[in-house]
């Protein structure tokens, strides 16, 4: 899950103003720029255009400032424990271009929101937006636009997160892609930076904790919603995963 430390929207910065530390242990932070901004990279200052976001790692420099006058910015700082996006599904310290900013801004303005509120389904509802961030970021750093499976590939994965009880296998997956269990194993893995096996884990898990949270269903129920017949299985997966029982996380958890 994502917890969020600070969210602020459209944050405007003197001129003259200059960030540069290191981030504490546990501690990301991901930035949206407006303005002109000069950018550590590789030890040297750099100019990037309005529209640029970053995101940093807990332990790495951060040092920014605008090129001139006022620095605007959308800011979030945040700790993770998805495996998902701590073991390199975007970039850190990496500024990358975001097309259609309007649009993916008001994505990090809902996160503001949200946070703002002590609503009972905040946590949920922050997570899910911040999966949409990274997903965009991660689409962003990725130009994938020569892959000839792009398309194929980003209906499987919408399928997969919709669906997660279905008995999803290599076979299955390629016949929907239309190429063999080998292709999709190795193309797979490049467009998306996971496997495509743990990708249906990692849906079924955020499914399984969604219904550990916020229903009364019992844990044999649930495996059987998050596609396992199997409850043992389910609760191995699921330790495995997230480090507790499932019974565990929902008197943690529940609301």
């Amino acid at each position: 899950m994502f917890h969020i430390i600070y969210a602020v929207e459209r944050d405007k910065m003197p001129k003259g103003f200059e960030d540069n530390l290191v981030f504490a242990e546990g501690e990301y932070e991901m930035m949206l720029f407006e303005s002109e901004t000069l950018i550590e990279v590789e030890g040297e200052m750099r100019v990037f255009p309005p529209h640029t976001g970053i995101i940093y790692k807990p332990g790495q420099r951060v040092h920014y400032k605008a090129k001139e006058g006022n620095l605007i910015y959308t800011w979030i700082r945040f700790d993770c424990d998805e495996p998902l996006f701590a073991e390199g599904y975007v970039p850190f310290g990496v500024p990358v271009f975001c097309e259609n900013y309007d649009y993916f801004l008001k994505y990090w303005t809902m996160v503001a929101c949200e946070n703002y509120w002590n609503r009972p389904s905040k946590e949920f509802i922050i997570s899910d937006l911040m999966h949409v961030i990274f997903h965009w970021f991660h689409d962003y750093a990725f130009n994938k636009q020569n892959i000839r499976y792009q398309e194929a590939f980003e209906k499987l994965r919408s399928e997969i997160y919709a669906h997660p009880e279905y008995e999803w296998n290599l076979e299955t997956m390629a016949k929907k892609v239309n190429m063999s269990t080998r292709s999709l194993q190795k193309i797979y893995k490049k467009f998306a930076n996971i496997s495509c096996i743990a990708e249906v884990v990692e849906s079924r898990m955020i499914r399984a904790k969604m219904l550990l949270a916020r229903t009364s269903l019992d844990v044999s129920e649930i495996s059987i919603k998050c596609g396992y017949h199997n409850v043992e299985h389910f609760c191995r997966q699921f330790r495995q995963h997230e480090n507790c029982s499932p019974s565990s996380y929902r008197k943690k958890h529940k609301i």
